[in-house]
């Protein structure tokens, strides 16, 4: 091994999973020196799939990271995983009434918000590398927001990882009559402040919290004033809202329980489409409004209300992984046409909430966006 080149026991080292590369930084000063260089930490980001971050609310504060292991003769998904870490972000947000969500997870930086204060408090931190940055408050933006919604991605060309936040309140007109105001701020990692954009269209509300990044752009279920609904799409490059698309030609049975996802590297729809059956729509081909495709039907076996479906990861055999609202995760076999609750993931059956999303682990640091800013968790 001493004899090949450093690109070379890098390449090779990069296939080995995350806890292995971390146990190989123990071997020797040279690896450990190939293995914390940002050439290497590119390299892994290029051949790591996503895998599943998950968290349960009032059953323990750690938060874990698993890798899937998804090939066609594997029976049961869920118990196929490699836990990758486990890890608790109260070290780093130390509010005493922290109640902290996932808002966006992109090459191994997760955003992280803290709703438990009166302002929401915002994070990106990166569970492999340990490390966070807290974003600064808003110096102008409304205090009394009656609803926020975010979303992070990466821009396109640049390669600037941004946080959107949408901001809801309430203004009064001259006639004292009052009206929905909405403004966005972008924050870009690195530059310290917010700015504000324009909005750029009639929206009136975004109908899901969590901005959905795809090909550069963040995606959100949204309505016009005159209660159309359609899909919002915010260019990370330009900063630019731009109209997408319709939704799919499909009636609106239950539209507050729409949730907006990607799978298989396509922008998907799920909704019901009767009282006990939910249907995944698929753009197959990007800004294609023809090309919404009906992609699965899927039997609702338990809920107790109409509650949304987020499907997470569709596995090469056709079964689907779906988070039911944030009750629990569940599998659809696409062969028997029937769902089972998940057994594995380290997951604890009851009644509180549950936090799901693909996640992919990576070497990427914070540092190198941020600089001195960077705490360690």
């Amino acid at each position: 091994m001493n004899s090949l080149p450093s690109e070379i026991i890098a390449c090779v080292l990069s296939r080995l999973p995350i806890r292995t590369i971390v146990i190989c930084k123990h071997v020797c000063k040279r690896w450990l020196d190939i293995l914390s260089a940002p050439e290497f930490a590119k390299c892994h980001l290029s051949l790591s799939n996503p895998g599943l971050i998950t968290h349960q609310f009032e059953e323990e504060d750690l938060w874990k990271v698993f890798e899937f292991e998804d090939v066609l003769e594997l029976q049961n998904h869920d118990l196929h995983y490699n836990l990758v870490n486990k890890f608790d972000p109260r070290s780093f947000i130390t509010s005493p009434d922290a109640r902290i969500v996932i808002e966006g997870s992109v090459n191994g930086f997760l955003f992280l918000r803290d709703f438990g204060t009166r302002l929401d408090s915002l994070y990106i931190c990166n569970p492999i590398t340990r490390e966070y940055i807290a974003l600064p408050q808003p110096k102008f933006v409304v205090q009394n927001a009656y609803n926020s919604h975010y979303g992070f991605g990466l821009s396109s060309i640049s390669g600037q990882y941004k946080v959107i936040w949408n901001n809801y309140h309430e203004t009064r007109s001259c006639s004292n009559l009052r009206r929905n105001s909405v403004e966005c701020l972008v924050y870009t990692l690195g530059t310290g402040s917010w700015r504000s954009v324009a909005l750029g269209g009639p929206i009136q509300t975004l109908r899901s919290s969590m901005g959905v990044f795809l090909n550069g752009n963040l995606h959100w279920l949204a309505q016009d004033f005159n209660g159309y609904h359609l899909i919002s799409c915010f260019d990370l490059e330009t900063e630019i809202f731009e109209p997408f698309s319709p939704l799919p030609p499909y009636p609106r049975i239950f539209p507050d329980s729409r949730s907006l996802v990607v799978l298989q590297d396509c922008l998907c729809l799920c909704e019901y489409s009767t009282w006990d059956t939910i249907v995944i729509w698929m753009m197959k081909d990007y800004r294609v409004n023809e090309s919404w495709s009906q992609q699965y039907v899927i039997p609702i076996m338990f809920r107790t209300t109409y509650e949304t479906m987020y499907p997470i990861k569709v596995f090469k055999d056709g079964d689907i992984l779906i988070l039911w609202e944030d009750f629990e995760l569940f599998f659809y076999s696409n062969k028997s046409k029937s769902s089972r609750k998940v057994d594995g993931f380290e997951m604890v059956h009851y009644s509180g909430w549950t936090e799901a999303t693909l996640h992919t682990s990576s070497f990427v640091s914070l540092k190198s966006l941020c600089g001195e800013n960077v705490g360690i968790f």
